[in-house]
């Protein structure tokens, strides 16, 4: 049999770990990026394939195959990209929220071309509040009115992957003459809603068909306790300069502060999905993700989760979303909102973003006094326990920490009662 042709958005980590792995078997895979990543989109149409590092226990590689690029930078291949969106079923994208405008303009090209009531899915791997809300508002710019037939949901990405610039062996680079490489966790499956995947183009063994509402339990429960605790890990740890994730095992203090942010997310899930969630089930998984974070087989680097920490503060990411989300479900986000205190200490100390914590948050994080008072509050406290423990000697400053955001815990729990 044939197989159907995907494209996908995006030859980054993400695309190339995750999606490429788990798909190739049954698709043939179009990868599409710009010119930086020439290099490689060249040689995927020169070989067809590329190789991808699973950690499992010990490195593992394996060849990704029957996949080819097409760099949109290149006036001839953009328009092969615009013949391709006029044919295929199945779009993935994981090219960024702050990419999608550009995305959206070349998608509507292709869409403007598609025969009336082909359906054509496409699924958004950028995290973030309502990005399939987002790329549809984009695309009806262009298009006016956007058909039915362009169906657009959000998907999940469970498995961690990164790039290695620095590659040696065991690992291998993502193709031969190539100076880098992409490493993964050994974690399988796509799940995608029911109600989205009405198609036979979804026949491939990867697919993971949830109904509606546990789909959206298995979305919260990625962007908030998954996601979550790997901000809350990454800017927690960058205090303290250390490099790695699994540095952090020998910090049995910031440990147990993890785990009563954790507590507070699964706390909110468990009430918001009490019909679709199994609280064991729940506390397995979230003991899991912080084994998977602080894998040193992994070695994810407190950069990588540092990195554009700027951008997590904005009102419809993370950091903000995930305490708004407990708070909605009637706790108070004392541990989570830690990581939004060190946020805000990180990017003023590298001068990403200037002013008090106040006009931070009302401005830049898009909190209101009057509605969101409470959180307010409870960012600045741990904002002030930041600063207390900022000359602290490294040795005991995750000590000191826990020390004094308990203490301020017990009082902001007694003044909020």
């Amino acid at each position: 049999m044939m197989k159907e042709e995907i494209l996908i958005f995006g030859a980054g980590a993400l695309g190339l770990s995750f999606l490429g792995p788990e798909l190739f078997q049954d698709y043939k895979l179009t990868f599409v990026d710009q010119s930086y990543k020439e290099d490689l989109l060249e040689y995927l149409n020169r070989k067809n394939r590329y190789f991808v590092n699973i950690s499992i226990p010990g490195i593992k590689t394996i060849e990704v195959k029957d996949v080819s690029g097409l760099n949109l930078d290149k006036p001839e291949e953009r328009k092969i990209i615009i013949e391709k969106i006029k044919e295929v079923s199945l779009i993935f994208t994981a090219v960024g929220v702050s990419n999608l405008k550009k995305l959206a303009y070349l998608l509507s090209e292709g869409i403007e071309k598609r025969c009336e009531g082909k359906d054509l899915f496409i699924l958004c791997y950028e995290n973030g509040k309502d990005v399939p809300g987002k790329l549809k508002g984009l695309l009806k710019e262009r298009l006016s009115i956007l058909p039915p037939n362009i169906k657009i949901d959000k998907a999940i990405a469970r498995r961690m992957c990164r790039y290695e610039r620095a590659i040696s062996k065991p690992l291998k680079p993502v193709g031969e003459g190539i100076s880098w490489g992409v490493i993964a966790e050994p974690f399988y499956g796509i799940p995608i809603r029911m109600s989205f995947a009405k198609s036979s183009i979804f026949y491939g063994r990867a697919f993971q068909i949830k109904e509606d509402r546990l789909f959206d339990r298995l979305w919260d429960t990625k962007i908030f306790l998954h996601n979550g605790s790997h901000a809350f890990l990454a800017y927690l740890g960058c205090l303290n300069k250390y490099t790695y994730f699994y540095e952090l095992l020998q910090e049995d203090a910031l440990l147990k502060l993890t785990r009563e942010m954790l507590r507070e997310v699964e706390r909110a899930l468990l009430n918001k999905y009490s019909d679709v969630i199994e609280q064991n089930g729940l506390r397995n998984y979230a003991v899991d993700v912080l084994r998977r974070i602080l894998c040193p087989l992994f070695k994810d680097s407190i950069a990588r989760g540092v990195g554009n920490c700027l951008s997590r503060l904005q009102p419809e990411e993370r950091l903000i979303l995930g305490a708004k989300f407990i708070l909605s479900r009637g706790y108070l986000p004392l541990a989570y909102s830690l990581m939004i205190a060190s946020a805000i200490k990180i990017c003023k100390e590298g001068e990403k973003i200037f002013g008090n914590v106040n006009d931070i948050l009302l401005k830049h994080c898009g909190l209101s006094e009057e509605k969101d008072g409470k959180l307010i509050k409870i960012i600045k406290e741990n904002c002030k326990i930041l600063e207390q423990i900022s000359n602290s000697c490294p040795k005991e400053k995750y000590s000191l920490l826990y020390k004094l955001w308990s203490e301020s815990r017990k009082n902001k729990i007694e003044s909020f009662v």
